[in-house]
């Protein structure tokens, strides 16, 4: 098991109550389906259902191969949509990379959010009023 990102060896351990697998040298770590819904849970809801867009970002750098599809290039995401945190995601069998600070900037954007202090800048009201519908559908069903 290799690191997408540095090829060093990913190591196990166990965070936030959920064993990942971590590279130690650049700080990535790799999450299968669920786990990340599981790493915010304060979110109280479905984070990676709400993350999935069928617009992938068009970031620059070169796409990963999934760890566990091996064929498959990684999409990058913006996490939430609106949060400017784009985070690797596999289509085929919904993993994710995530690179070193961004499990923690996610923490952050989340707190943001339920304090009321996160602004959301050049969206068009239909699109923010869908997002926020997906969002309160995957929270309270």
């Amino acid at each position: 098991m290799v690191c997408p990102r540095c090829r060093k060896d990913l190591s196990r351990e166990t965070r936030e109550g959920e064993e990942i697998l971590v590279c130690r040298s650049c700080d990535g770590m790799w999450l299968h389906r669920h786990q990340l819904n599981n790493l915010l849970k304060e979110s109280g809801g479905d984070v990676e259902l709400c993350s999935y867009s069928t617009h992938p970002v068009k970031e620059g750098g070169r796409a990963i191969k999934c760890r566990d599809c091996k064929t498959v290039d990684m999409e990058k995401i913006n996490f939430l949509e609106y949060s400017n945190i784009v985070i690797d995601r596999c289509p085929s069998c919904g993993s994710f990379w995530l690179d070193k600070k961004e499990l923690e900037n996610m923490h952050v954007y989340i707190r943001k959010v339920e304090e009321g202090s996160h602004r959301v800048d050049d969206f068009s009201a239909y699109t923010l009023l869908m997002k926020l519908s997906k969002i309160a559908y995957s929270i309270f069903h």
